[in-house]
């Protein structure tokens, strides 16, 4: 299998062990010995690699340890600031589980971990919130345009640092590490076409041509693009902890291709794919074939009209179901 140049994966959650079967499966370590053999691929994993399961230390001393042997023959790994290494940075547990915090040795010994200058906390401090490579931006909630406005990547990146710091208070740390920065923000995931627009903004003061962003869970569990193919929403609830599928995404000049090493599919993200989710603005594929249907029942005006209640009925409950379902998996 050759390896890809540009691979992203998303959240993690403390699954050691799919970590370890995505990054084997993508070519860019050993099954044995969990070295480096990627060459010089690009590895960027968009946050959230603790909380909710038990094994966040050994991910992180992974990927730690990968780093330094890529850089070694031309390749790179890149960790990018999720909202839960913020939580945890600024001590908020509540995700945490018992078996993470004995991984550590202990309350005590995780604590010291995670301070500003443990062996963890000082290398998550110096996560960049949102990177470009090959014109790919990636960020892990979604990046905004009143957060870049008057910012470039590098201010971005900084700024995020003196945040999480305590070096920067008030109204500009609350916008960078608040629920509209770029680790919370979930625009792109849930507004649909209307934040087609906001994105293009983004995009071109980023100089990239598409956003690639975790986060927020899909709900079927699998990779989707937004915006003609300029967002990608790369989510799936890797870890068991959620019961979701395992993924990554290979970036190339053609577009990106979602892979679920669990069944070996693979799955082209283009320009002309569809959102899955409806957008209430526009009538569906669904209620278009069930008005046909009507017409040509033109001759049984009653079983025409049942037909177009049963799809608007339908069609309401599937998007209230949906939206609860959202709601649940809303961290």
């Amino acid at each position: 299998m050759s390896v890809a140049k540009l691979i992203s994966v998303a959240d993690l959650h403390g699954d050691f062990d799919r970590a370890v079967r995505i990054l084997v499966h993508a070519n860019l370590i050993d099954q044995e010995t969990h070295a480096w053999i990627g060459g010089d691929s690009t590895l960027v994993q968009t946050g959230d690699i603790v909380d909710r399961g038990s094994h966040s230390k050994q991910i992180y001393q992974l990927f730690f340890g990968l780093r330094e042997q890529a850089l070694k023959v031309g390749g790179r790994v890149i960790n990018l600031l999720g909202n839960h290494e913020v939580m945890n940075i600024k001590h908020d547990w509540r995700y945490v589980t018992a078996a993470d915090i004995a991984e550590f040795g202990g309350e005590e010994e995780r604590a010291q971990a995670w301070s500003l200058n443990g062996w963890l906390g000082s290398q998550v401090l110096k996560f960049p919130v949102a990177i470009v490579v090959e014109r790919v931006l990636f960020v892990h909630a979604g990046l905004l345009p009143e957060i870049v406005a008057r910012r470039s990547l590098d201010d971005l990146n900084e700024d995020t640092q003196k945040a999480l710091a305590g070096e920067m208070q008030g109204t500009e740390a609350r916008e960078l590490l608040g629920p509209r920065g770029p680790v919370w923000a979930r625009d792109y995931a849930i507004r649909g076409d209307a934040s087609c627009e906001r994105v293009g903004n983004v995009l071109s003061k980023m100089g990239a041509n598409r956003m690639v962003v975790g986060h927020t869970i899909q709900r079927d569990f699998r990779v989707h693009a937004r915006c003609g193919g300029r967002v990608i929403l790369g989510d799936t609830a890797i870890s068991q902890s959620y019961g979701g599928a395992m993924t990554y995404l290979e970036h190339d000049e053609h577009g990106v291709t979602a892979v679920y090493p669990g069944t070996g599919e693979r799955q082209s993200l283009l320009s002309s794919d569809v959102d899955p989710r409806p957008d209430p603005n526009f009538v569906t594929a669904t209620a278009v074939v069930s008005v046909a249907s009507a017409a040509s029942l033109s001759w049984r005006p009653d079983l025409a009209a049942l037909g177009i209640f049963i799809t608007g009925a339908t069609f309401a409950v599937w998007r209230c179901r949906s939206s609860e379902k959202l709601q649940r998996h809303a961290t």
